[in-house]
């Protein structure tokens, strides 16, 4: 273990493609098989890697590192866990049990709009509803986000469009092998898998009614999956406007062990990390190289 660090370092993957599937390259979050091992085989060299709720209870997290992974991608586990196994590392994976289940990711069909083309038809098909002057054409990855904006609401207008565009079939062949289903998990005592929501909306957006529902319909299928369960939960998204009060009251209601985070920022030493009276655990989003993690984790610790 270095003496280089201060803080306590929580990795966040997503998709670790060897080759990123056609329409999501410039969009989604990926780091390559040989990056993703030189990365933490580096990690290990600096650091203690513990699991995610060791990591969370820990009085002093100096010196300490976890590895998570957000939404299940289908890579996730051809490319990445069976290795961390065999390292006998430990990892985190956030589910959404909507699509573990077989939905399609919401983002990804968003996605889908963009990197075939049909953002202005998209647009143009949703001009009478009063949530679309909120979307501008340029921004539209991060616009249909908005935490202002209902995200079920974008979500079922999505589906809608490739509805009446006779694009389901098309949209559904060309995602339905991205997120990894049930009968594609690990189950070892070393991969623990928590509650990253039912369906992946940004929870501000919605009304506490839902916000409670896409919670708790999670953590039911994680009960009832059999698996390692982490009794932490990842915001979707993971900013700072993508939770609110409610989300922090339904979360403290239900025992969750914290709110797990995406903010570019790492941990103190001291475990004093809370937000609207829950124990907060702060992630950044790991580069695509070794050099680019190298430069950023120096960067972020010294904040």
């Amino acid at each position: 273990m270095s003496d280089q660090y201060r803080g306590g370092h929580v990795l966040l993957y997503h998709g670790v493609f060897l080759d990123i599937p056609s329409g999501l390259e410039s969009r989604i979050h990926n780091v390559s098989p040989e990056n993703f091992r030189q990365q933490i085989t580096w990690l290990r060299q600096n650091f203690d890697i513990v699991t995610l709720e060791e990591f969370s209870i820990s009085g002093s997290r100096k010196g300490l590192a976890a590895i998570t992974f957000d939404d299940a991608y289908s890579s996730v586990f051809s490319n990445a866990l069976p290795w961390l196994i065999d390292q006998k590392i430990p990892a985190t994976v956030f589910v959404n049990s909507s699509l573990v289940e077989g939905g399609l990711f919401w983002r990804d069909k968003v996605r889908y709009i963009i990197g075939n083309q049909l953002t202005d038809d998209f647009l143009s098909y949703s001009c009478k509803a009063p949530w679309i002057s909120r979307v501008r054409r340029e921004r539209f990855y991060k616009d249909t986000k908005n935490p202002y904006l209902n995200s079920k609401i974008v979500s079922d207008a999505i589906d809608t469009f490739f509805q009446d565009r006779g694009l389901v079939g098309i949209v559904e062949k060309h995602l339905e092998n991205i997120i990894a289903r049930r009968e594609d998990f690990l189950s070892h005592p070393l991969i623990t898998y928590g509650n990253h929501s039912h369906s992946h909306f940004v929870l501000s957006s919605l009304t506490k009614e839902q916000q409670l529902a896409e919670i708790t319909c999670c953590q039911s299928w994680l009960v009832q999956s059999r698996l390692e369960v982490c009794n932490l939960f990842a915001a979707p998204f993971g900013g700072s406007a993508d939770v609110n009060e409610i989300t922090n009251e339904i979360l403290l209601d239900q025992g969750s062990s914290g709110l797990v985070m995406s903010r570019k920022a790492v941990n103190s030493s001291v475990n004093s990390m809370r937000s609207g009276g829950i124990n907060t655990i702060e992630r950044y989003m790991a580069p695509a190289t070794l050099s680019e993690l190298k430069d950023m984790a120096s960067t972020l610790d010294q904040r």
